[in-house]
């Protein structure tokens, strides 16, 4: 019993570990790209010869990267596959779509690693079907980041789209063209609506049509504030009208529909902490039973029939989960 139950905090202490590295390299990365973003604006530091051993292994990667986007970019199965995160990749010219099938790759080959080195810790044999799923996890974890990010960005975007109506407003009772207000909005606006205002003002500046290009922004970000623009200067193109007067009628049906938003989430408060406990309660029971008993749920990991019953657990799980979150969500 005390051997298992060392053998548990060692693994926890591995997973712990991974999870900081992980996370600290993702920071890096984000810290590295603003960094390229506003180091022309700003006086360069003294510069210092060492380096901190995370930053070499982190360097020591990313030039791994590098030289394995050249084989990858060969192949043409896998530079297809890559094509589909190509919505994922920022205005940064050092990373490329198929960046994303190397990182997928390596995060899938750490966690068979990780599945080994724990089999081998408690003195067993890993078998295939372990291997297969963790292969799988580790493959598809980083599907399961960006979805994240790209939600968590999209509603960065839907927050400040109100910010973005009074700023183009404010253009054009100023006589300023819609370029010109694009312009302006990308300037004021933080990331990352500011970017998708960049990308609009690009191809403004290549010659494309008002309605071309915001049509494109609307599906881009494909959120109801966006459409309104959208349709408003496409109606406004091809029949002409007070491009003021339009503007200031999304600006009040924004504003309105944002402050019903923030009534409906002062009075769902309990409601939300209700569902996000009922989440959360499945798998408090799975933690309080592992740690009564450690071989409780060792049947499951050591047949074929187990893992089909994990994962139907699993599905269940998350229809409980979507279930619970259609029930509360309000549409506005």
């Amino acid at each position: 019993m005390e051997q298992e139950l060392i053998l548990m905090i060692i693994q926890s202490i591995i997973i712990v570990i991974l999870f900081v590295i992980i996370i600290f390299m993702l920071k890096q990365n984000i810290s590295i790209r603003h960094e390229k973003r506003i180091g022309k604006y700003s006086i360069e530091p003294v510069k210092s010869k060492e380096s901190s051993v995370l930053d070499i292994v982190y360097m020591k990667y990313f030039d791994f990267v590098k030289k394995m986007r050249k084989k990858f970019l060969k192949n043409k199965l896998l530079k297809k596959k890559s094509l589909k995160y190509e919505k994922y990749v920022e205005l940064d010219k050092d990373n490329l779509a198929i960046d994303y099938i190397i990182h997928k790759i390596v995060i899938s080959i750490s966690f068979v690693l990780l599945t080994i080195f724990s089999q081998v810790l408690q003195t067993r044999l890993v078998t295939p079907i372990e291997l297969l799923i963790n292969l799988i996890i580790g493959y598809y974890l980083l599907d399961i980041y960006l979805f994240y990010m790209k939600k968590r960005r999209i509603k960065k975007i839907e927050n400040e789209m109100l910010r973005a109506i009074i700023i183009m407003n404010n253009s054009f009772k100023a006589g300023k063209s819609t370029m010109q207000a694009v312009y302006i909005a990308s300037e004021e606006l933080p990331e990352p609506i500011s970017l998708e205002f960049k990308k609009i003002y690009q191809d403004l500046k290549y010659g494309l049509n008002v309605d071309v290009v915001f049509e494109r922004f609307a599906k881009r970000v494909n959120i109801e504030e966006s459409r309104y623009i959208s349709s408003s200067l496409v109606i406004l193109n091809k029949t002409g009208g007070n491009i003021v007067k339009v503007f200031n009628s999304i600006e009040k049906t924004l504003f309105d529909k944002k402050k019903l938003k923030e009534e409906l989430k002062n009075l769902t408060v309990s409601s939300n902490l209700v569902v996000k406990v009922l989440m959360f309660i499945p798998f408090v029971f799975v933690a309080i039973i592992y740690l009564l008993n450690p071989n409780y749920f060792d049947p499951l990991f050591s047949s074929a029939l187990g893992f089909f019953v994990i994962g139907v657990i699993i599905i269940m799980i998350a229809i409980y989960i979507w279930v619970l979150q259609k029930i509360l969500k309000v549409k506005v």
